[in-house]
């Protein structure tokens, strides 16, 4: 199978698809593979007629080299079928430590877009006098408190599905999109044209929910859905550590009436056109 040796990944060009092998019939299409394109199912048993097939063409090719005294087919086969049940059970090792490999991988990305996120949020506070007394509330929130996102792929165009925080009040969420709207200011000049940096993504409103990581604790009351604390048990609540005075997730009217007023022109044109097209609440996040 195109391995030099047996640490060797596989050549998955080698291994018959499921169909392959569902329509595979010997006395029609005579053996499976040959010598020189030997093509064992990894996913199936030495049992199959697929497997079959390769068996005997593996035993045959055995004899017919010279290379070995043995010339005893039945017992060649029987080896072989041993040695197939290692390959099938080192196959399927192999492609779960790829599969967890891409899971690893995309879950670090998806780590780093949050991490970005919220770099972008803490540089909208520091950037503006009337945002800088809420920087204090963006560390205790942290990059945990950011909302996770999955990147999916429509029409050939990536954009990124908001996975929701149970535990998260909505009014928090406004709260903190509000950073964006001003972050993606300050990545436009006046002429409408992108300053340096990363450029901005599409962010998509879900109502898919993200349970993978806790709840900041130690926040304001107000900062959790009301709904999400109805559902801890005492202990959980002592647990979660939360404050009882309120914070004041809002911002000043010169402060909306700012991000309002300077918003990009094709920005407020891209919104409204996937509003019609998408039926769904869009978000253009940086």
């Amino acid at each position: 199978m195109n391995r030099p040796d047996r640490h060797s990944p596989f050549d998955l060009t080698l291994v018959p698809t499921a169909e392959e092998v569902k329509n595979y019939d010997r006395r029609r299409d005579g053996h499976c593979c040959t010598t020189d394109r030997f093509r064992p199912d990894l996913n199936g048993t030495p049992a199959s007629e697929w497997n079959k097939s390769c068996i005997t063409v593996f035993a045959q090719s055995f004899v017919d080299s010279d290379e070995y005294e043995c010339g005893d087919i039945p017992a060649i086969k029987k080896m072989f079928q041993t040695h197939l049940r290692h390959l099938a059970r080192k196959y399927r090792r192999d492609i779960s430590g790829e599969e967890n490999k891409k899971r690893l991988r995309k879950q670090a990305n998806r780590d780093e877009r949050k991490r970005n996120l919220y770099n972008r949020r803490y540089t909208a506070a520091l950037s503006y006098t009337a945002l800088k007394p809420h920087v204090a509330m963006l560390e205790r929130l942290g990059v945990n408190g950011m909302s996770s996102d999955e990147s999916c792929v429509e029409n050939d165009v990536v954009h990124y599905e908001i996975l929701v925080k149970r535990w998260r009040h909505p009014a928090l969420t406004s709260w903190l999109r509000t950073f964006d709207a001003v972050y993606r200011k300050l990545r436009f000049s006046e002429t409408n044209r992108t300053t340096r940096g990363a450029p901005v993504h599409w962010r998509q409103v879900t109502t898919r929910v993200d349970n993978s990581r806790a709840a900041v604790h130690g926040l304001p009351k107000n900062a959790y859905n009301p709904d999400w604390l109805t559902t801890l048990q005492d202990m959980d609540l002592e647990d979660l550590a939360m404050e009882e005075d309120a914070y004041p997730f809002t911002h000043p009217p010169e402060v909306m009436m700012y991000v309002s007023s300077r918003c990009p022109t094709h920005f407020i044109l891209k919104s409204v056109c996937v509003v019609f097209t998408r039926h769904r609440a869009p978000l253009w996040e940086c």
